[in-house]
This record gives structure tokens, sequence and C-alpha cells, in this order.
């Protein structure tokens, strides 16, 4: 065989990126029996995609010293891993997903080959961000390469880390045996703390966050947060994420811990009307205001549950960027990612965060409960808070005006629905003594806004 094929056709896979043997021998110039037989040497270095007549090509490659094929598991709700494929990356940033059985919730129709363009989606929420996500890393950086600062990290940075750090990502899923023996040891030794040292241990715990220790996973969002796992007073296991308030009586302090006390009373009272919502609790604690919400994607056995944000759908399915949830709810439905009735629920939830002045609902802020085939559940609420008063960014407090956004006809049933429950939210807010009086009147008026639109679209 001439020497110079095996050069010429890994040129041409890089070129052209996937293609069948038909264009490789067209493009070589050679019969297809020596492609097969030059593909036949090539060995790890190519990678066939699909069987006989309909198989691809594509040039396989290896990321710094950790090669380039991993394997990709799944931790479930008891604690027990599962095989789910293989990773591979490929030349020019794609990457390839071969399941090891059925994964049909991984691999939609526009999917099926396993071929993407980039990190597979259903790994996208994995990528460190917000607040612990910078922490993360600052804290793996050195060891896997990468700049300090999480925004100039490459594609690459994020595998590596995974691969060595990536233990506990949000969700149920752990790239690489390294990443699952970490998170197995975890669950067998898991580093918890006692319910009633809550009040020491807190403030000791925010203080290790803002000077970026490792406090938990990479949960994403910009509050200052930290997760860990508490034990009951009767041995059961509760995974936990923290936010907290700045420390002390400032305006922005005040501010802050009004909004968690919110955060709290919007999930409470989106479950009082049976809607689901995660857990939370409130408490203060070395001069700062906690709030503690429990993890619906971890288990009291420290197992896990999926979790895919719309964020993450949209990117790789649509590309809307920014949508209101009641518009993208019935498109989630059409194309069999939830049912009906999480459609519907999906709409409620949007309108009750524009009802409840929530300026930050962006998709990432939504969820859906990654399994092996869909439609996929709806994770309960999180996130739910008036991000409309927050502080400014010099730790002002900005007088702002909230109006009350109104339905157009085809959308009045689910807000009619989102306004009763945003109606309860503001009336309890208002009367909430946790709450600061200057705040409580900024809900009190909400309250009357809100009513008077109610009755408006009600006679309507």
């Amino acid at each position: 065989m001439p020497p110079t094929h095996l050069p010429q056709l890994e040129a041409i896979l890089r070129t052209h990126g996937v293609v069948t043997a038909r264009f490789l021998a067209g493009r070589m110039g050679i019969s297809q029996p020596t492609v097969s037989r030059t593909l036949a040497l090539a060995g790890d270095r190519v990678l066939r995609i699909g069987q006989a007549r309909s198989s691809r090509y594509a040039l396989t490659r290896d990321i710094a010293r950790a090669g380039g094929r991993w394997p990709l598991y799944r931790v479930d709700p008891d604690g027990h891993a599962q095989l789910l494929g293989q990773l591979r990356a490929l030349h020019g940033d794609g990457y390839h997903f071969e399941p090891s059985g059925r994964s049909s919730g991984l691999l939609p129709d526009s999917f099926g080959d396993g071929l993407f363009p980039a990190l597979p989606w259903f790994l996208d929420d994995q990528r460190p961000q917000g607040f612990l996500g910078r922490a993360f890393a600052h804290r793996v950086a050195a060891n896997i390469g990468a700049p300090d600062d999480l925004a100039r990290w490459q594609p690459d940075d994020l595998v590596l880390a995974l691969l060595r750090h990536g233990d506990d990502q949000p969700g149920d899923l752990v790239l690489g045996e390294k990443a699952l023996h970490r998170a197995l040891q975890g669950i067998l030794h898991p580093d918890a703390i006692a319910t009633d040292a809550r009040d020491s241990r807190y403030p000791q715990l925010a203080d290790a966050a803002l000077r970026g220790e490792d406090i938990g996973s990479s949960a994403g969002g910009e509050q200052p947060k930290f997760a860990i796992t508490l034990r009951q007073d009767n041995g059961t296991l509760s995974p936990v994420i923290v936010k907290f308030s700045e420390r002390g009586d400032t305006p922005a302090a005040r501010r802050w811990a009004d909004l968690l006390a919110c955060e709290h009373i919007a999930g409470t009272t989106l479950q009082a009307f049976g809607q689901p919502a995660a857990d939370s609790d409130i408490l203060q604690a070395g001069g700062r205001s906690f709030l503690q919400s429990t993890r619906f994607d971890r288990t009291p056995r420290l197992g896990r549950r999926g979790f895919v944000s719309l964020a993450a759908i949209d990117a790789a399915f649509y590309g809307h960027g920014r949508i209101d949830w009641w518009r993208l709810a019935p498109q989630l439905q059409r194309d069999g990612w939830i049912d009906a009735d999480d459609a519907s629920r999906l709409a409620v939830l949007g309108w009750f965060g524009a009802l409840i002045a929530n300026s930050d609902m962006h998709l990432g802020n939504a969820a859906l409960t990654l399994s092996d085939s869909r439609p996929f559940a709806l994770a309960p609420a999180y996130d739910m808070l008036p991000m409309h008063f927050r502080p400014a960014s010099t730790g002002e407090i900005v007088p702002r005006d909230f109006i009350v956004p109104l339905p157009t006809p085809e959308h009045r049933d689910a807000w009619q629905i989102a306004a009763a429950i945003a109606l309860a939210f503001w009336q309890r807010t208002s009367g909430d003594p946790g709450i600061s009086d200057a705040f409580r009147r900024i809900c009190a008026d909400a309250s009357v806004d809100l009513e008077r639109a109610i009755a408006h679209i009600a006679s309507g």
C-alpha cells in the first residue's frame, strides 16, 4: 500500500469533517477497497459512524494527556453508577456519543447519529458558571493548565475539568472514571454537617465561599452560595444549596435579606397552590440571612436525578436565546420535550415570575428532569424572587416602579392562574415580620396593583 494514503486520508477528514467512503475514494482518487484498507490502517484515529452503506467517517483527536475517548456514567437515585455510553472527541471541536443501551432521550432525531458540533447538549449544564463556577475555575485552573479567569476557558479546558473534578456537577451525569470514583467516594463517605450546627457553620462556610474555597458543586447563579449535605437528627441526609446575604445592616444587605425571604415565600406559596417548587428554609446567623434550598437533583441516599436547563435545550435545538416561558412551553410540547400538563405548568410559572417582578427569568432558571426517554418531567420551580428590586451594582437601593404585565387573549388562562398565586405571594410578603418595613410597603403596593389587574382581566 502506498504510504501516502493515510496522511491524505487524515488531511481530507481535517478539511471536510464527517464524510462517506465514497467521498473519500473520489477525493483521493483510489478505489473503495483501497479506502477500506486505509481506514483499517488508521485504527482509532478514524471513527466509523453508522453501519453498512450509511457509514461515515470522522477524524478523532486527543485532549491534552486525557486521551480522546471517555465513558459517560449516570448515578441513579440510589447512588449506583450506570454506564450510558462512550464520548469521543473529534477533530474540529466536535464530539460523538455512542450509547451503550437505550438513550433515546439523549439522542433526539436531529442528533440521532450521535454527532455533535460541540460538547453534547446534555452536558451543557455541567459547565462551571456563576458565583460557584468562577470559584471552581480558580481552584482547578492550575491542575488542568487553564486560565484562572473562567471567561477565558477554551472548550478543552471544560472537558479536562469534568474528567478530573466533575464529580458533583448538577444532575446525574459524570464523565470519566476518575470523576466517577470521586463521586462514589462522596456517597460512601459524605462530609455532612449536623442541622443543629448551622448557626455556627453557615457563617464560616459563607466566608470560605467568598474566599473561593471548595464549598460544593458548580451550581449556577450569581448570588453568593455554597452547597453542602446536612445530617438531620434522625440521620437522614439532605443535600442543600445555601444562598446568603451580605453581612451587616447596610441597605444592600437588608435588601438581599428581603429578597431571600421572598424566594422562600415564593416557593412555599407555589407549593400551597399545588405547583412543585424546591423546599427551602430561612435562617439568620452571623449577621447574614441564609436561604437553604433542598436540591431536587439529589436524594437522601445521596443518589442523583437528571437535570437539563431550558437554556441547554434552547441553545441546541431552538436558538431563541431569551424567550418568555409561556411562549416556549407550546414549542417544547409540540416537539415532545414535555407533555401537555407540564407545558401548562411552565406557562403558569412564567407568568408567576413576571407577576412577582422576577426580572431574571432567563432559560437557565427553569429545567427538566433528564432521563432515557422523552417527554421529560418539568423540574420543581427554583430561583423565583422579585429581582426587579435588587440593589444596583454600586450597592445603592434605587427606587424602581413595577408595572404589572397583562396577557394577550391567548395567554389569559395561564395568566389568571398565575395571578392568583402571585397575589397570595404579595399579600404574604407584605405582612411578613421578617421582611423590612420599606420592602413590605413595596409588596403591599404590588398587591394592590395586581388585584386591580385581576379584576380588569376578569371583567373582559
